[in-house]
């Protein structure tokens, strides 16, 4: 069982670890392939185990033989000499390149790479680098979306003291110093982070509505999304809508903050823009997608903020269980 912990930011995924260059990308090599398989079959990318399907043959084992196939390898039946491709029940079977292209793209995804920095320029590898990716998104979601419990934030820190939440909207709240152009942003994302997590662990959720409209809703995902006894500091947009809110330690407008800074500074908004830019920069991103695409975005950015820093093997894993209901791998939640 894997042990997890806490993530870089979103663009600074580039920094996760060196698992890929360092274990998978020398089994990669021509003439590794028995060992490629063998990684494979450890960690449930293909079966470790397949019985013969035909009728009558008795469900008999199978085993690897080699062969003049792209994998270099088939599962083959003793008895009745059946084959099938190596990657048979697997989600490497629908994937038509070699294992080299399918974990590349996997690790320009992690590495938040566009296609373009690692293809070749073939139409067929462009075309099945965007499935791989479709897939690393869809895999992160739906673990995300399996594992509410990682989307609550503060509460007590590991010293006791109550945790610090923001909660703010973008595009009208106080996330960035840089002058927003909101006619140019029709989603409004409201954004919740965790700064007892270095860096803040991020909530974001789409709002339909004005905030006098949504104002249930925003307390709706302020009490479901937060921990009690936490203090909550929060945008004169928000303020009004969230200052009664029960359970919490605190709740302050981030003006209040603003007047213990020295005279000309804005320290205080800088900070909270440092903990934000790499939201601020999703939020933007969101603008131009449909809603379904844009909240896939941002449930990877949820994802990639608790596993960024390993998210290779664990996107691995992530994709095996969104592909395979039935798999054994488990994974402890972060702490």
């Amino acid at each position: 069982m894997m042990e997890c912990t806490p993530s870089s930011n979103f663009k600074e995924i580039t920094r996760h670890t060196d698992y890929f260059k360092n274990v998978v990308e020398p089994l990669l090599a021509t003439g590794c392939e028995e060992k490629l398989c063998e990684w494979m079959k450890k960690n449930c990318l293909i079966s470790k185990q397949l019985l013969c399907p035909v009728e009558g043959c008795g469900q008999e084992p199978m085993r690897w033989s080699k062969a003049r196939v792209i994998d270099r390898y088939n599962w083959i039946c003793v008895k009745c000499k059946k084959k099938l491709p190596i990657r048979h029940e697997s989600f490497l079977a629908d994937l038509k390149c070699d294992f080299s292209s399918v974990f590349t793209a996997i690790d320009g995804w992690c590495s938040h790479k566009l296609l373009t920095e690692f293809s070749d320029n073939k139409t067929y590898r462009v075309t099945v680098g965007k499935r791989i990716y479709s897939m690393c998104a869809s895999a992160a979601e739906s673990y995300m979306k399996n594992h509410p419990e990682l989307g609550v934030l503060g509460g007590k820190t590991p010293d006791g003291e109550d945790a610090v939440v923001i909660v703010d909207v973008f595009p009208d709240g106080s996330m960035t110093l840089q002058p927003q152009n909101n006619n140019n942003y029709t989603k409004k994302v409201l954004c919740v982070a965790d700064t007892s997590h270095i860096p803040a662990r991020v909530w974001t959720q789409l709002l339909e509505n004005s905030y006098e409209e949504d104002q249930s809703k925003i307390m709706d995902i302020v009490i479901a999304h937060v921990k009690p006894n936490s203090t909550i500091v929060t945008s004169h947009i928000l303020y009004p809508f969230i200052k009664n809110v029960q359970g919490y330690s605190e709740v302050i407008n981030i003006k209040t903050l603003m007047t213990f800074d020295p005279a000309e500074h804005q320290r205080s908004l800088k900070n909270i823009e440092t903990i934000w830019a790499t939201t601020v920069e999703t939020c933007q991103q969101v603008q131009n997608l449909s809603p379904n695409a844009a909240e896939q975005l941002l449930w990877e950015l949820h994802w990639r903020q608790i596993f960024g820093l390993d998210a290779f093997r664990y996107i691995l894993q992530h994709i095996v269980q969104y592909t395979n209901t039935s798999s054994q791998i488990v994974i402890s939640a972060p702490k």
